[in-house]
């Protein structure tokens, strides 16, 4: 029966491919801010789908508020926003997830944990060892149903505090099976030159279910690997890993690892091959990869960007395969969703991917600086993972800002949010504001009862 629902499916992509694809309309809401009051850096969101909620987080780099780990006054703290999505309103006041004693903080992700109805917070805290290197903070964030009544905050610690090594970028994701919580982060080994890649895997609660950190980096371990990402596959029940390496035979490549949501017998991460999943369509180091799944195709669309985001960026297109083995291969030409040449029309760092699941839109939003345009820009791609018509050579133009959004990891994110029908995009500016903004898909491009197809 998947077999012959996929045929029909793929059917009606040739269809739709075959037709002339109507350029998009859509709306963009005005920004709206984020802690106006203090200075504040980085930015992430994470989608209730159980309740109407997101919560939004940034740092506050002026706080003056105490750490919930160590109860010490707070250089610098991760601050939480609980909104409304469909009237952008705050509920509630801000609430204070994590702080650091010691120094700022640096590399903020989040994620939604469905099976708890939680979310998961990580950011790694510059000087907190007492050697005076870089430390992983984590904690679980109550909805706001919940934190009414029993506090924000579920869960706050610590991971490795003794270190003599830094931690630093640090990604996290959620299995919506059973709850098994991911954070990864690049590590910088002892005795090498190198940054190097690890995992742990904690339990809906926060439980370390790995006591040991796995290394992730199986290729080249004694070469650099840099910008970490990691998301939950549902079909596949496992994580997908991906990262940027910097191998001794070429320019810096893309590559995706599959790990399982429970450790082995051993303790560790149950990890697949580490497996290269991009090409170099440009002579320049590829980096800063997103990927997300595409329900219409049965394939992924990954996005990197090309010389630390001077010179474009592609998009890419692969299958995994069955497991055990979870065979990686590409399933079509590599494309540029951005076409730049040293830093013309602008130069920008860190794509990011979303899918509209109601219109059947993915949207690619990344930061715009030192050239024709300072803000936020976004290409639109339909179900087939294809640029939709009508965008300019220079992008979509989401929002100009007054200072430049900055080209390090974590300063800005999308999500779509089903109760609203919109996408999310939040931004940090060099300028010390965090703001978001709401872009609304008004063109559908999927067939009335595809939503009800489980497509592969």
């Amino acid at each position: 029966m998947k077999r012959a629902i996929w045929i029909v499916s793929a059917l009606w992509l040739v269809t739709l491919t075959a037709q002339a694809l109507e350029e998009p309309k859509f709306t963009i809401s005005q920004p709206v801010s984020l802690f106006a009051e203090t200075e504040t850096k980085e930015a992430g969101l994470a989608v209730n789908t159980q309740e109407n909620e997101v919560l939004f987080v940034t740092i506050d780099t002026v706080a003056i508020v105490n750490d919930p780990i160590t109860g010490e006054p707070a250089q610098q703290a991760v601050m939480g926003f609980y909104y409304d999505t469909a009237t952008m309103t705050q509920m509630g006041d801000p609430i204070t997830i994590v702080g650091n004693p010691r120094g700022a903080l640096q590399k903020l992700s989040i994620t939604y944990n469905p099976v708890s109805n939680r979310y998961f917070v990580a950011v790694a805290a510059d000087g907190y060892s007492p050697s005076g290197v870089r430390v992983p903070l984590m904690a679980i964030v109550n909805p706001y149903s919940v934190a009414k009544t029993a506090g924000a905050v579920f869960k706050a610690w610590n991971w490795d505090p003794e270190t003599t090594q830094n931690y630093q970028d640090t990604a996290v994701a959620a299995s919506t099976k059973n709850g098994n919580l991911m954070y990864v982060s690049e590590y910088s080994p002892a005795g090498e030159s190198g940054e190097g890649v690890i995992g742990l895997l904690y339990d809906k609660d926060g439980n370390l279910l790995t006591p040991e950190m796995t290394r992730l980096d199986q290729l080249e371990p004694a070469e650099d690997e840099d910008d970490p990402d990691v998301y939950y596959l549902p079909e596949n029940d496992a994580f997908l890993f991906i990262t940027n390496i910097d191998p001794t035979t070429s320019a810096n490549r893309i590559s995706v690892t599959i790990i399982q949501p429970t450790p082995g017998t051993d303790g560790r991460l149950q990890q697949g091959k580490q497996q290269i999943v991009s090409e170099l369509r440009k002579d320049f180091d590829a980096g800063h990869p997103s990927a997300i799944e595409n329900p219409y195709t049965g394939e992924f669309i990954g996005v990197l960007d090309y010389a630390n985001g001077a010179e474009g960026g592609d998009i890419f297109y692969f299958k995994i395969g069955p497991a055990p083995d979870y065979t990686l291969t590409q399933s079509r030409d590599q494309i540029p969703y951005l076409d730049a040449t040293g830093s013309q029309p602008f130069v920008q760092r860190h794509p990011r991917l979303a899918l509209d699941t109601k219109n059947g839109v993915f949207m690619i939003s990344h930061n715009a600086r030192e050239g024709s345009y300072q803000g936020m820009v976004f290409t639109l791609l339909g179900p087939e993972g294809q640029i939709l018509p009508g965008r300019p050579d220079d992008l979509y133009k989401l929002v100009e800002t007054s200072s430049p959004v900055s080209n390090d990891a974590n300063y800005h994110d999308v999500k779509y949010d089903p109760r609203s029908g919109s996408f999310l995009i939040i931004y940090s500016s060099e300028g010390g504001m965090t703001e978001v903004v709401k872009l609304t898909v008004q063109t559908n491009y999927l067939p009335a009862a595809a939503d009800e197809w489980p497509i592969y």
